[in-house]
């Protein structure tokens, strides 16, 4: 009489706990390499590109303020044409920042007619030290405003 004895298996049968254990552990390992792996993609693509982003359109002020030109032992120099042309008026003017403390708006076409001339009137009033405006000048940077502002209120 011959007798079957059924052997075992080295395996362990997967029962349905052991796959959502284990398969929850695997599927969260894998979307936390794949996570990291998109971090350090976007650090090295930041990082290594080297370009300044575009911030944005500046105007003559935030420009001189990032360059340091208001800081307070600055040398700094910024000029700049500014030509406006409408129906009504043409001028042209010269802007000039120096360092922290000297501005002046420079009229070089438009201002040489007579006084009661309305379109040279209009472009006079722009300039700076001397036009009408005085610290209200748009074309002045407010970081100046404030401080001759500020000194004068100090007097």
């Amino acid at each position: 009489m011959s007798q079957n004895i059924p052997m075992k298996s080295n395996t362990l049968p997967l029962t349905n706990d052991m796959i959502l254990k284990y398969g929850s552990i695997i599927s969260a390992a894998v979307f936390g390499s794949i996570i990291i792996g998109y971090l350090i993609y976007l650090f090295v693509t930041s990082v290594g590109s080297g370009k300044a982003k575009f911030k944005g359109y500046s105007s003559l002020d935030s420009l001189y303020d990032d360059a340091g030109g208001n800081d307070p032992l600055s040398n700094a120099r910024l000029t700049s044409d500014i030509n406006i042309s409408s129906d009504k008026y043409s001028c042209k003017y010269q802007v000039i920042y120096e360092g922290n403390k000297t501005r002046k708006v420079n009229c070089i076409s438009g201002c040489d007619g007579a006084d009661d001339d309305d379109k040279s009137k209009f472009c006079k009033r722009y300039e700076y030290p001397g036009g009408e405006l005085g610290l209200e000048n748009p074309l002045l940077d407010q970081t100046f405003i404030n401080r001759k502002e500020s000194s004068e209120e100090g007097n």
